[in-house]
C-alpha cells in the first residue's frame, strides 16, 4: 500500500511538474510576444519622428488625423477581427506573425502544413510548439531572401529591367490572386476537412458589395457620408469605409451558410468520411 502510494504521489508530481513548465512556456510567450509587439511600435514609429525632427518638416496633429481617420477606417476594424480569427491556430506564435506580416500567403499556408504533418490539433500545446517553429522558421527564410533580394539588386539590374522581366513583373499580381482564387474554390479546408459548395455562401455578401460599389457615390451623398468623412466623388464607401464593409458581411456570409448547411446545399465532411449527394426530399 504505501508502494501504491508513493508511485501515486510521484506521479501527481510529475505532472503538476509538466503543468507549471507549459505555464511557464505559455507565459514567457506572451511576455517576449508583447515586448517584440511594443518595440516593433516604437521602431516603426520612431523612424518618421526623427526624421521629421531631423528636417524639421514634423506635421500637425490636424493634418496626421486627417491622413489617419481613412487608414485606420479601413484598416482597424479588419485587423481587430484578425487577431481574433488567427490567435486559435497560430497559438503564442501571432505576436510574430503580425509584427512580420504576410499573413495569409505564408505564415497560415506553413502552419497548417506543420499541423497536417505532424497530426496535431489546433489550439494543443503541441500545436502551440509546433506553429511558433513554423513561423519563426519561415520570418528567417523571408528575412533571409530580402536579404539575399538587396545584395544582387545592383548586380542584377540588367536583367532586372529586361524587356522579358518586365513581362514577367506585369503579371505577378494577378498569378498571386489566381494563386489564392484556388485555395478559396479548392474543396479542402484543411486538416483533412472537405466541403462543396462553399462558394455559394458568399453570393449574397459579393451581390451587397457589388451595388455599394456601382452606386457608391448615391449612397454616400443619400447617407451624408460624403460630409461626414469631408470627400466627395467616386468610391467614398469602398475607399473609406471598407473595413466595416467587410465587418458587415461577415455575419451575413456565416448565417447565409449555415443556412445552406441545414438545407443541404452547403456539404461538409469530417476527416475519413466523405461528401455524400445532396438527396431532394421527394413527396
Amino acid at each position: 500500500m504505501n508502494m501504491m502510494k508513493k508511485l501515486m504521489n510521484m506521479k501527481k508530481r510529475e505532472k503538476s511538474a509538466e503543468r507549471t513548465e507549459s505555464e511557464r512556456y505559455i507565459a514567457s510567450m506572451h511576455s517576449l510576444g508583447r515586448a517584440g509587439a511594443l518595440g516593433a511600435a516604437a521602431i516603426i514609429l520612431a523612424m518618421p519622428i526623427m526624421l521629421g525632427l531631423l528636417f524639421d518638416a514634423l506635421p500637425s496633429v490636424g493634418a496626421i488625423a486627417q491622413a489617419a481617420l481613412p487608414l485606420l477606417m479601413i484598416f482597424l476594424p479588419s485587423n481587430l477581427f484578425e487577431v481574433i480569427m488567427y490567435t486559435p491556430v497560430l497559438g503564442s506564435s501571432i505576436y510574430l506573425t503580425l509584427i512580420t506580416g504576410e499573413v495569409m500567403n505564408l505564415k497560415l499556408p506553413v502552419v497548417n502544413s506543420v499541423l497536417d504533418a505532424m497530426k496535431a490539433e489546433a489550439g494543443t500545446e503541441e500545436a502551440d510548439v509546433l506553429t511558433t517553429i513554423a513561423v519563426c522558421t519561415a520570418s528567417l527564410v523571408t528575412a533571409i531572401v530580402v536579404a539575399i533580394g538587396v545584395a544582387l539588386m545592383v548586380p542584377l539590374k540588367p536583367v532586372m529591367t529586361s524587356a522579358a522581366m518586365k513581362t514577367a513583373s506585369a503579371n505577378i499580381v494577378p498569378a498571386l490572386f489566381g494563386a489564392l482564387l484556388a485555395g478559396i474554390v479548392g474543396k479542402d479546408l484543411g486538416g483533412g476537412v472537405t466541403a462543396r459548395g462553399k462558394l455559394w455562401g458568399m453570393v449574397p455578401a459579393a451581390i451587397i458589395v457589388a451595388v455599394i460599389t456601382v452606386f457608391d457615390t448615391q449612397l454616400s451623398v443619400l447617407l451624408h457620408l460624403d460630409r461626414l468623412l469631408g470627400r466627395a466623388g467616386d468610391g467614398v464607401i469602398m475607399a473609406s469605409l471598407q473595413g466595416f464593409v467587410i465587418i458587415a458581411m461577415m455575419p451575413i456570409t456565416h448565417f447565409f451558410s449555415k443556412w445552406l448547411y441545414k438545407k443541404g446545399y452547403l456539404r461538409i465532411a469530417l476527416p475519413g468520411e466523405t461528401i455524400t449527394r445532396r438527396v431532394k426530399n421527394r413527396r
